[in-house]
């Protein structure tokens, strides 16, 4: 109630603000100007029931007003936004025009179902083609930093992959947390689970599309939202691509074209040399308990000058430079558009080419997307766009497997060893160095070769992705259209992986239930189907010149099937049969997923416009998905509503010259959020194998009453630009709760299984956000500009059902809670403080572990925070949390003539992450390498160091789940640095215009974390993993030279 009372409250300022003027009928007259203060020669004055007229050289107009009380002025001018005014009893009008060239700067955007080429009035930020990165070749890449609030996270390196996207903080536990993503006016449903089969592989959803084929992108904050009803709830990004609009029957041809390189030069540091040798030394005597079995196995350390060992252990392999490459990237892009007043046709044909730092990956992508218009009379139009993809791409596995991540097997593998084995006269041969520990073959010191994996071991996808869109536009009459929409997305992706390990011995075979797996085979094939219908009606109306009506009613349904089924087989013939027929029955199973859901939506639009001065909207929409229990009630009513006051076209301000946009925005909206798994409110089954067999379990009890997570949200924003328009700012406040959010909630076992998923939670998200653009230097051929965007955010989970906390515990003793009161997903273990340096100093604390075990001098000094003389569960408390405290982008770009630098950072403060790889490489547990840090580990009595004693195995937990692992991964870097030269007069009567450019990415990053990179993301779709570090790719360095020509 009370944010309605604010809407009514804005309302009635603005009205109460607005004064009407009688004029008397007679002649207006003023100038134009540039925001250089230049006249503009030639702009063309409209004013309402006059005749037009242009300006002189000196910008001046003088022009007839029969109506002023209700007249209006309109301003247009070649290369500039136009302008709208009411004329408001002035006889002396005075104009600036803003270039449409103008960084950062865009009057169309892009709304449901409609595109305005105005200033919003509603809560909307956008980018447009003009503003990217000339060497961009990702949308997601392209957002990072761009938008106030919207926080788009890289997954890694790895080639193919795509970004964690969030927008003003997490909302669900179990749903879709990422914005709706809309192309084209039609809402986009890829398959985004990571793969199943290749480990730490996430699907970049935007795959299949050129930066280049995107005109507009558009991020809805506010009441617009609720158009979609139930899948609004995350807030909408609106994407559109070229279209067919050459009407002036010429062909126009454009190529843009990159190429560059891909690099990374930053390694982990470890152990080498004595400092290597003393660690071995060290962990033999906690795994033999005496020197001589030792030596048995390492013969090496007893005598190194020994020429019989020469071949094993006389090398000094960096295995890190053995996995990384230089990789060559090139995008290249053709398009040819024309058509005339009835026909139109836009065509674009591109090839992409992204080698990765990591060798044998690479990805490639073919694609094509063709626009048609055609007029079938004045009034009736139909279009269609059809959009091909054909994507392959080769892979390695990331994650925390030590056995196929060669990652993690370039730090372990000792630097001693070769990657390839040595013939008698100590010559390399092509045969890849064993797994075993030079002449040693007990297991427990063996190392996968990762030279072996990165060549050997295929890893692959092959995907066709077919995007079509087919309409038409009726206008009835005018201000009255009638419009149809059919929508088709359609995705096929293969994906097999085979880990060699029956002809040779190079990597560690695994061992389970089933026995060992000496070579590993997996397939399987995705499928995602949607189809999409909308028709819409929409009417705009003027009256008496101060009067806009805008309504728009309409339905659109769309149907979402997504299927994978994989097939996971071990122990082919040999290494050369990689194929599921040629594998041992044993082990062998299937596995996969399905979700549909149908989804109808029926919503209403109308708003209403006084004098250019104040915009009243209202938005409702009915939307029911079948993702709801069977016994609730399917259809729910997402109201919203926003009141925009334009305090620049008031009376008193319209006329000050260094107030160019002033504008005032309440805005409330009830949404909904039913992307969640389609399984909840039903019986859902999966296969569980046992030996040669497998069987059926249920994996859920259903709810037949679950429905979708609704979140109501009040924003407030305003929009700024002052003196002439040399400093321009935005700010928006939220206060955002969600509730009925869907938990997995324990029921007894008696019903087959445990999970059961109800609505019981809430979740509250409330922020600020600013952004800012300064021109500090502005003359007519050189011009200095700065700004940027930032984001505070302040998640808090408000009810759990009646819990006070959830955790949620991984396969490496890793833990997440959410916590009323807390922010979701905070990491949670125990809290270190250092090691005990004396025997008498662990003795004094007299704690044990939860297996009865003393902690002895070297071991790590945990916080017994119950006083229980036990360091347990009861002793676990919050660590941080991986959202940062605010985040969001800075920019700058100088101008100078036909020169143009510029460069893009993204920023991120405040956030912690969950160093596994450190967890691994400062363990002192195993025969592995560690990292350089490990050198100073606990070795003497009175030593006061953070890093404990080596001990095989852990046996104390030295190394649990704590804040030892736990970083602050703050970060701030130079996304991109440009350095560019354009010409827009034809050269050799051949070329129209270009742009030849080089572009730097990823060069400096200014970070406080030790790991490789402190931006990464395990999984593009699971939330509850951010911020954890699982030995991904890190982002690599670019550089690019590209060139874009219009022919």
């Amino acid at each position: 109630m009370k944010k309605i009372q604010i809407l009514f409250f804005a309302l009635f300022v603005c009205l109460f603000s607005v004064k009407l003027y009688a004029q008397e009928q007679g002649k207006i007259s003023g100038k134009v100007l540039s925001i250089l203060n230049v006249p503009i020669e030639g702009a063309v004055i409209s004013v309402t029931g006059s005749e037009n007229v242009t300006t002189d050289k000196n910008g001046y107009f003088q022009i007839d007003c029969k109506n002023p009380q209700n007249a209006n002025i309109s301003v247009w001018a070649t290369g500039y936004y136009t302008v709208l005014q009411a004329v408001n009893e002035r006889k002396e009008l005075k104009f600036m025009m803003i270039p449409e060239e103008k960084y950062k700067y865009n009057e169309t955007t892009v709304l449901p179902f409609r595109i305005e080429t105005s200033q919003a009035t509603t809560s909307a930020e956008n980018i447009t083609k003009k503003d990217f990165v000339p060497a961009g070749m990702k949308i997601d890449r392209a957002l990072a930093g761009q938008i106030a609030g919207l926080q788009v996270t890289r997954g890694s390196g790895m080639t193919g992959e795509g970004s964690l996207i969030n927008f003003r903080g997490t909302r669900s536990f179990v749903g879709n947390n990422a914005p709706l993503v809309v192309i084209n006016g039609i809402p986009y449903i890829p398959d985004v689970n990571d793969s199943p089969l290749i480990n730490g592989l996430s699907r970049n959803i935007f795959q299949s599309y050129n930066l280049y084929d995107i005109q507009n992108i558009t991020v809805l904050k506010g009441a617009e939202a609720a158009l979609y009803g139930s899948m609004g709830s995350n807030g909408v990004i609106l994407i559109e691509t070229d279209g067919a609009n050459s009407d002036n029957m010429n062909t126009e041809i454009s190529y843009y074209g990159q190429f560059g390189v891909n690099w990374n030069d930053k390694r982990t540091p470890l152990l080498s040399g004595i400092n290597y040798r003393s660690y071995l030394s060290d962990m033999g005597m906690s795994y033999f308990g005496n020197m001589d079995e030792f030596f048995t196995e390492f013969p090496f350390m007893s005598d190194p000058t020994n020429s019989r060992y020469a071949n094993y252990y006389n090398n000094n392999t960096n295995w890190q430079d053995q996995i990384y490459r230089n990789g060559f990237v090139t995008e290249n892009l053709f398009r040819v558009e024309g058509g005339d007043a009835i026909a139109k046709y836009d065509l674009s044909l591109g090839y992409s080419k992204e080698e990765g730092i990591l060798k044998s990956t690479q990805q490639n992508r073919f694609h094509t997307q063709l626009n048609g218009n055609f007029m079938v009379s004045k009034n009736f139009e139909v279009y269609a766009t059809v959009g091909l993809a054909y994507i392959n791409g080769n892979y390695q596995e990331q994650g925390m497997n030590v056995r196929t991540n060669p990652i993690l097997t370039a730090y372990a593998q000792s630097p001693l060893l070769a990657p390839y084995q040595k013939a008698d006269n100590g010559e390399f041969t092509p045969i890849y160095s064993q797994y075993y520990y030079g002449v040693s073959e007990n297991m427990d010191f063996a190392v996968s070769n990762p030279v072996a994996i990165v060549n050997s071991l295929d890893a692959n996808s092959r995907q066709y992705d077919i995007n079509i869109k087919a309409g038409f536009n009726y206008k009835i009459f005018p201000g009255f259209s009638l419009n149809g929409v059919f929508g088709l997305y359609y995705n096929y992706n293969k994906e097999h992986i085979f880990i060699p390990g029956k002809s040779d011995f190079s990597i560690v075979p695994a061992t389970d239930f089933y026995g060992t797996e000496e070579n590993t085979i997996r397939e399987g094939v995705g499928e995602t189907t949607n189809y999409f219908y909308n028709l819409n009606t929409r009417y705009n109306k003027q009256f008496s010149n101060r009067h806009v009506l805008n309504v728009m009613a309409g339905v659109q349904v769309m149907t979402t099937l997504q299927e994978y089924d994989g097939a996971y087989a071990r122990n082919t013939t040999n290494d050369f049969y990689q194929v599921l027929g040629s594998a041992n029955s044993i082990g062998r199973y299937f596995d996969g997923y399905q979700n549909k859901w149908n989804w109808a939506n029926i919503y209403g639009h109308i708003d209403y416009t006084y004098n250019n001065v104040l915009n009243v909207a209202a938005n409702m929409s009915v939307d029911g998905s079948s993702a709801n229990g069977r016994y609730t009630n399917h259809f729910q009513v997402y109201p919203s509503g926003g009141v925009t006051c334009m305090m620049k076209n008031m009376p008193f301000l319209i006329d000050n010259s260094w107030i160019n946009r002033l504008d005032l925005r309440a805005e409330y909206s009830l949404t909904g959020n039913s992307r969640f798994s389609s399984t909840y409110g039903k019986s859902y089954y999966t296969s569980s194998p046992y030996m040669a067999v497998s069987g059926i379990l249920r994996t859920q009890i259903p709810n037949t009453h679950l429905k979708p997570e609704v979140t109501s949200q009040m924003n407030l924003s305003l929009d700024a630009s002052l003196l002439r328009d040399r400093l321009s700012f935005g700010v928006d406040y939220y206060r955002g709760r969600s509730k009925d959010v869907i938990m997995n909630i324990g029921k007894s076992a008696v019903y087959g299984t445990s999970s059961y998923y109800a609505n019981v939670g809430k979740i509250d998200n409330n922020g600020i956000e600013l952004s800012l653009q300064a021109s500090l230097i502005r003359l007519r051929d050189f011009e200095l500009i700065v700004g940027g965007n930032i984001a505070f955010i302040e998640s808090k989970v408000k009810s759990l059902g009646g819990k006070e906390q959830e955790v949620t515990e991984y396969s490496d003793g890793s833990m997440i809670v959410s916590r009323v009161g807390g922010k979701p997903y905070e990491f949670y273990g125990l809290q270190a403080a250092g090691v005990y340096s004396t025997q008498e100093e662990a003795d004094k604390a007299g704690l044990m572990n939860s297996s009865n075990q003393a902690y002895n001098v070297g071991d790590v000094r945990f916080v017994d925070q119950n006083n229980d003389g036990r360091i347990d569960s009861k002793d676990y408390v919050t660590l941080g949390s991986a959202t940062p405290d605010y985040f969001g982008g800075l920019y700058t770009n100088i101008r100078y003539k036909h020169f143009a630098l510029s460069a893009e950072f993204s920023y991120s403060k405040g956030n912690e992450a969950y160093n596994a790889v450190r967890q691994t490489l400062e363990s002192s547990s195993s025969f592995s390498n560690q990292s350089v840090a490990v050198a100073n580990r606990w070795s003497v009595e009175g030593q006061v160091t953070d890093m404990p004693r080596a001990s095989y195995g852990d046996a104390i937990g030295n190394n649990k789940f704590s804040s030892r692992w736990i970083e602050d991964a703050s970060f701030l870097r130079m996304k991109s640095i440009t350095l560019s030269y354009s010409f827009d007069k034809p050269v050799w009567k051949f070329f129209r215009s270009g742009t030849l450019y080089v572009t730097g990415e990823n060069l400096l990053t200014a970070t406080k974390y030790l790991g490789l990179d402190p931006e990464f993301a395990y999984s593009s779709g699971n939330y509850a993993t951010q911020g954890f570090d699982y030995a991904k790719v890190m982002q690599p360095k670019s550089v690019k030279l590209g060139i874009n020509l219009k022919f």
